[in-house]
């Protein structure tokens, strides 16, 4: 029997739980890419990967929906619904299919999107038990997540529920009235978790186990990692979007700066040591732990060269300005390079100010 399995000391409060939560067979212990200049909804969009979108003349309609036709299967058991045409606001969607129940990560941006997802966990798991989780709050990550309530049991991790409660209603807004994805948000509402964990737990989807392991704030406050570890199979959200430059949101304006690039490379150390065979990114191809060496290495290096540089006087501006030529250097066909500048800006918040 499939059992979701959070420590005792962490189960849900019920102050984080629905009114009537979907019930768990059991429970034991386990083992915006631009300046802010630009403009408030180009910063969030920024902040979310569609500035070089944009810039590039990519897809920017008012549909993004999830594409069932790209599902490939991955590992054994582990579908990934690819974001192949890398259109703006479509992410990589993950089904993960056991004997006896089946998990869905991520929702994309809109509740067709979701109800095709739905149809397509369906399709593969039958009648099974479901369960939903997020990488992180993100509207294009979760914000179909009502499709699935009453569906499958949907888990978040504390500080995913609290920022989607905190910042939702504004990404919401925002998106419907400055992203050109109105139809997409007219129908959403934010959908709260029937189980909420703090740090890990587990679900044991039948001869499949998968773990969800939230290691403090990266990208978002509340970042998860999923991984399956007997197969090697990691799913990042968007703390690696393969070949590009790192997403770091810092928008004091918004109130919206929870990114932390430190921690997010330590959570790169924890991954790697599990040796993942292959890792699923945000956005982007499928990769492996050559993609994530490489993200990490990157980090390394900004951080040094940002270091430095404020050990020696610099300034935040002349940082960005001779940093940002050498960073693109070394990676020239790497996406997202619009996004540097804020990236050593977070790297000057979090190393320089005292």
């Amino acid at each position: 029997m499939n059992a979701l399995q959070i420590p005792q000391s962490r189960q849900p409060h019920a102050a984080f739980a629905d009114p009537a939560p979907t019930p768990v067979s059991a429970v034991r212990p386990a083992g915006l890419r631009r300046s802010v200049a630009i403009g408030v909804a180009l910063v969030l969009a920024s902040a979310l990967g569609c500035a070089p979108a944009l810039a590039a003349g990519k897809d920017v309609s008012r549909e993004k929906v999830i594409n069932p036709a790209y599902l490939t299967e991955v590992s054994p058991g582990v579908h990934v619904i690819e974001d192949r045409q890398q259109i703006f606001l479509v992410p990589n969607v993950t089904i993960i299919v056991g004997k006896d129940a089946a998990l869905v990560v991520d929702t994309g941006l809109s509740v067709k999107s979701a109800q095709l997802v739905l149809q397509t966990a369906r399709k593969l798991a039958g009648n099974k038990k479901l369960y939903l989780t997020l990488t992180h709050f993100h509207p294009e990550h979760g914000f179909g997540a009502q499709a699935f309530k009453g569906q499958a049991t949907i888990i978040y991790n504390r500080a995913q529920r609290e920022e989607l409660i905190k910042k939702g209603p504004a990404f919401r807004e925002l998106f419907a009235d400055k992203l050109n994805v109105a139809e997409a948000m007219k129908d959403v509402r934010l959908t709260m978790p029937d189980v909420v964990y703090d740090t890990e737990a587990e679900i044991d989807l039948g001869g499949r186990v998968v773990k969800l392991n939230y290691y403090q704030a990266a990208h978002t406050l509340g970042d998860q990692v999923i991984s399956v570890p007997a197969q090697g199979v990691v799913i990042m959200g968007d703390l690696l979007e393969t070949k590009s430059f790192p997403i770091m949101p810092w928008f004091p304006d918004l109130a919206d700066t929870d990114v932390d690039p430190l921690n997010w490379r330590e959570i790169f150390r924890k991954v790697a040591a599990t040796n993942p065979k292959v890792v699923i990114p945000g956005h982007g191809r499928i990769g492996t732990v050559a993609d994530l060496n490489e993200a990490a290495q990157h980090l390394d290096v900004a951080r040094e060269e940002v270091a430095r540089r404020c050990a020696a006087g610099n300034d935040l501006a002349t940082i960005q300005k001779e940093l940002t030529p050498i960073l693109v250097a070394q990676h020239p066909d790497w996406d997202l390079k619009d996004w540097i500048a804020m990236e050593v800006q977070v790297y000057y918040e979090r190393l320089c100010r005292k």
